[in-house]
């Protein structure tokens, strides 16, 4: 994986991926917003949240800007990892492998029996690679059977009913899945989690220290700059 250096920074995020992590937080959480209001719609919070968005129809039209949006970044990412030299080295560097499956047992028995050594990451761990494939995979079945729903009768017309009927709770189902785990587990892990409260910045201005890809990444800190990650750098 190459990535530019800039004195005592890397970039871990260029301005087209910065954008893109941005289209994608604000799509989905328009989809999120207006997809749930209508899931628990007979709550009085329900409604609270359909009036607001303007009703039954503005509620619908909402949802369906944040659904054009998804899918044109998906396309865009799609190329975007296929073509782009920089977007296939992220693709590339995204592959779960058996050492993913290693590092998070050695998590799991660090956090509940207090033994062993912490895993030593490359540019991507086991749970940024969890949340990159979950969300991609989720949105791409929610983009299916949001487009059978939206186009309810073309899809009538070639499907049996108990599929559209199979389609509607995977869809809502779905959305929930990925309101727990961008909101919960990716809010926690990116901002909350001890080693980066407040925030992790580099989502607004895409580089990280050369101390924090030491300490998070300690295999890319290796293989770039040729040094013992054990070894404390000194500015």
């Amino acid at each position: 994986m190459t990535a530019e250096r800039d004195g005592d920074t890397v970039v871990r995020l260029t301005l087209n991926e910065r954008v893109q992590h941005v289209v994608l937080m604000v799509s989905v959480l328009l989809l999120m917003v207006s997809g749930l209001s209508l899931r628990f719609a007979d709550t009085g919070f329900g409604q609270a949240v359909i009036a607001a968005e303007g009703g039954i129809e503005g509620r619908g039209a909402l949802h369906r800007v944040g659904a054009i949006a998804l899918l044109l970044l998906w396309v865009y990412h799609a190329l975007y990892v296929v073509f782009s030299e920089r977007g296939h080295a992220q693709l590339m560097a995204m592959k779960p492998g058996c050492q993913d499956a290693r590092d998070l047992l050695a998590i799991l028995r660090a956090n509940l029996t207090g033994r062993g050594t912490a895993p030593r990451f490359g540019w991507f761990d086991f749970r940024q690679k969890f949340q990159y494939w979950a969300v991609g995979l989720g949105c791409t079945l929610m983009a299916v059977t949001g487009l059978a729903l939206w186009f309810e009768s073309q899809a009538m017309a070639v499907m049996p009913k108990w599929v559209l009927d199979v389609t509607r709770i995977v869809h809502s189902g779905e959305g929930l899945l990925i309101f727990v785990l961008l909101f919960v587990w990716h809010l926690y892990d990116t901002h909350l989690r001890p080693d980066v409260f407040p925030m992790d910045g580099s989502w607004l201005h895409g580089r990280m220290t050369r101390e924090q890809l030491r300490q998070r990444h300690a295999q890319e800190y290796e293989r770039r700059y040729g040094a013992p990650a054990d070894k404390e750098f000194r500015p």
